[in-house]
């Protein structure tokens, strides 16, 4: 539930969170977007975790269409292995087969939403969504220049099996949240993943997010920087999404919710009534990394809620893969089955 105050019983579930995904003696404290070793990334369980939670997979909980797995980095001399990793009874593949000592569970947060609407003709509203965008959060943005990524050689099955589950269209699960440590290497694989999928004409929108940037370090700007990158893929969704700002010129004022609704569940429904328009065609991957640089743990929440109640319940044909350090409101949306 997105709200101005944590649930009840918060110092005990931060204290198991904290448990779950302490850092291993190796991990350093540095942004994700630092350049990562050259040595092999993996998947791989934390080494520090208690010994009753080793060996750990949960039960996917039924119907969710979400998956969480943890990235991590553990050296043994000079180099280290890669572990692919599985969410198990998935219908789609075996994603991620050997993994061991992650979690899943489903979306369970709520928030109302209140909606107005005016009208005004003379505005442009492309022009107003393109003042209210964040630029500097695509994946190619120059303000990003020279990104951290893969190399070649390196987590190869992972960026294989993350590919394969997002060009498995049918797929039962629309949502993979991959967590690790600070230095892990999750913006890297992100930024790789990005790449591909643009290469493979797949990419909807992609958004980065930085601490030390004002403009992608909170949700001020993040639904209309998607609404864009999504609008630029049909003409008939920008004239869709136009209109909705055009009806309501303060659409950029209001909840994150109702932004998402209006700018890009209602005009992609819309465009999804044309008789010819192909789903199948459209580009599906939504890529969010580093969710908890939002500079407010509420709204990493309402962002969650926001994907979950706009996204996911609508059933919008998109596969959605956030990277992100398992901060508590992270942790604590995705994982329902050990709430007390």
């Amino acid at each position: 539930m997105a709200s101005n105050s944590r649930p009840k019983k918060t110092g005990r579930l931060r204290s198991k969170l904290q448990r779950l995904f302490s850092s291993s003696s190796g991990a350093q404290d540095g942004r994700d977007d630092e350049p990562i070793a050259q040595d092999p990334q993996a998947l791989v369980p934390d080494p520090s975790l208690p010994d009753d939670l080793k060996g750990l997979t949960p039960p996917l909980a039924e119907g969710s269409h979400v998956a969480v797995v943890g990235l991590q980095r553990r050296y043994t001399g000079a180099t280290a292995e890669i572990v692919a990793s599985s969410t198990g009874t998935s219908a789609s593949t075996s994603m991620f087969s050997r993994a061991r000592n992650f979690n899943v569970g489903s979306l369970q947060i709520d928030s109302s939403q209140h909606v107005h609407n005016t009208q005004d003709k003379s505005i442009d509203g492309w022009k107003m969504l393109l003042d209210n965008i964040a630029s500097n959060a695509f994946y190619d943005s120059r303000a990003r220049f020279d990104p951290p990524k893969c190399d070649e050689d390196t987590r190869v099955e992972v960026i294989n099996e993350v590919m394969d589950w997002i060009g498995d269209r049918e797929g039962p699960k629309r949502l993979l949240c991959m967590t690790g440590a600070a230095g892990a290497g999750k913006s890297a694989l992100q930024q790789t993943i990005a790449e591909r999928c643009a290469d493979w004409d797949i990419l909807g929108c992609a958004i980065f997010f930085s601490s030390r940037d004002p403009t992608r370090n909170d949700l001020s700007r993040i639904v209309p920087t998607i609404a864009f990158q999504l609008g630029q893929h049909d003409p008939r969704l920008q004239d869709y999404i136009r209109r909705a700002i055009e009806k309501d010129p303060p659409i950029f004022t209001r909840t994150i919710r109702t932004q998402m609704d209006r700018l890009v569940v209602r005009p992609f429904k819309q465009l999804q009534a044309n008789a010819d328009f192909d789903v199948g065609s459209f580009p599906h991957a939504v890529l969010i990394d580093g969710l908890d640089e939002c500079s407010e743990e509420e709204q990493q929440t309402d962002f969650l809620s926001t994907i979950k109640h706009c996204l996911l319940d609508n059933d919008l044909p998109f596969r959605i893969f956030i990277a992100s350090r398992p901060e508590w409101a992270i942790r604590s949306a995705l994982n329902s089955e050990t709430r007390g």
